[in-house]
């Protein structure tokens, strides 16, 4: 209790730590320990509703078939899914390889000879602004159908976040640290290889995991032009036979392979990164 300029008596309670908030502390304690398993358990949850609507309902299999169907396709039709994927795997990591070496080389190119940067720098930017959807019809004029024309478009969709992430990377070098090298007479690539390169790594780092999700994208892109395999073909196909059961596990195997090339590459990088100190 205490007492103000004008005589009145305030009360000033001490709030003490509430029951409710510790109680919400430890509950979620174990979210922080299994990340992962919040997720999974709100998808199994859906799976268990989606699997009881279309019974309950009696949703027709080729509108949209239970979980159940699709598991069912997807066990007979492995053999098919799989050398569809292998397909897919392929053509996007060409495309992700291709993205990698051509955005590093056209960072090192942009930060290196700023001139250069400037000109060029705002094209990539524009560049961005097309539809790589649009651009497909036209490489399967120029190039055909098939593996070659996929595996440019996962290149063309992939190689800008590299650039970006790359030469973001290495700019962002503390200007003290230059000019101690500069000091000690480095030239300007000594200042590259042991200042910048080595800044850029995290960054080029999550740009080849934006690359690799990309990628896949602009493979099943290609696949939906012009192919005659791979999961974007099978999805196509799929469709105009109205095996609704096969394209949603075509489309399962899609998303586990997305996810195993974006947590794979990120795995390698925090390997490649924790090695180099």
């Amino acid at each position: 209790m205490t007492k103000a300029n004008d005589g009145t008596v305030a009360v000033r309670l001490r709030t003490a730590p509430s029951r409710r908030g510790a109680k919400s502390g430890t509950g979620t304690a174990w979210l922080r320990r299994v990340p992962w398993l919040a997720p999974v358990l709100t998808l199994a949850l859906l799976i268990v509703l989606w699997e009881i609507a279309v019974r309950a309902a009696d949703i027709p299999k080729f509108l949209l078939p239970a979980p159940s169907a699709v598991w069912d396709a997807m066990i007979e039709n492995w053999s098919v899914l799989m050398k569809h994927a292998g397909v897919t795997l392929l053509e996007t990591m060409i495309g992700f390889l291709l993205s990698v070496v051509v955005g590093v080389a056209l960072a090192v190119v942009m930060v290196m000879w700023p001139i250069a940067g400037a000109a060029v720098f705002p094209i990539l930017v524009a560049s961005q602004v097309i539809p790589k959807v649009a651009i497909a019809p036209l490489m399967v004029v120029w190039i055909g159908t098939g593996v070659t024309t996929s595996s440019l478009i996962a290149f063309v969709m992939a190689f800008f976040p590299v650039v970006v992430n790359a030469t973001l990377g290495m700019k962002s070098v503390n200007d003290a640290s230059i000019d101690l090298l500069r000091s000690m007479r480095a030239t300007k690539w000594q200042v590259f290889r042991f200042l910048r390169f080595p800044n850029a790594l995290p960054y080029i780092m999550t740009g080849m995991q934006l690359a690799v999700a990309f990628a896949i994208v602009g493979a099943i892109v290609g696949e939906f032009v012009g192919s005659e395999s791979g999961l974007g073909y099978l999805l196509i196909v799929t469709q105009g036979n109205l095996r609704t059961d096969l394209l949603f596990a075509a489309l399962v195997v899609l998303t586990a392979l997305g996810l195993l090339l974006y947590y794979g590459v990120e795995l390698l990088g925090k390997l490649f990164l924790r090695r180099r100190g």
